[in-house]
């Protein structure tokens, strides 16, 4: 009997949590398409990076709330404050570029070109002034 409940429990929280995630991106954008037109580049770029931290953030935090994920963010926070470094990251899934960008309010994120159209990415990165992953010689001297 507990089994099935705990199943439902965590369909509930999984898709709760991505309404939430698209809830967050959604009303992110909503503000960045404005800024990114009014702001001076540099202060619209970190505008938009520390959105994106705040909101990513709030993200994490429901999921360790619901208990969807436990998360040990300190070797992450050991970056802080370090030397540039360019981090790779293999994602099978979107979490881990997510959980790096709740730490860090000046990364710079090499994104899917398809991405910056998207509705509820696009208009936050373009503010945070991501990089488009093409073409790919040219994609290395923004960063």
């Amino acid at each position: 009997m507990l089994r099935p409940l705990k199943t439902l429990y965590e369909y509930f929280a999984l898709f709760t949590s991505l309404t939430l995630l698209g809830a967050i991106c959604l009303t992110w954008s909503v503000f960045a398409m404005p800024l990114y037109f009014l702001l001076p580049r540099r202060m619209g770029t970190a505008v938009g990076r520390r959105g994106i931290m705040i909101g990513f953030r709030l993200y994490a935090w429901s999921l360790s709330a619901t208990g969807t994920y436990r998360l040990d963010l300190t070797a992450i926070d050991s970056l802080r404050g370090g030397p540039p470094v360019i981090l790779a990251p293999n994602h099978p899934c979107l979490i881990d570029a997510l959980l790096i960008l709740t730490r860090h309010p000046n990364v710079v994120c090499v994104m899917k070109a398809e991405l910056m159209k998207n509705v509820f990415l696009g208009s936050g990165a373009r503010l945070a002034r991501y990089v488009r992953n093409e073409p790919t010689r040219q994609m290395i001297k923004p960063c």
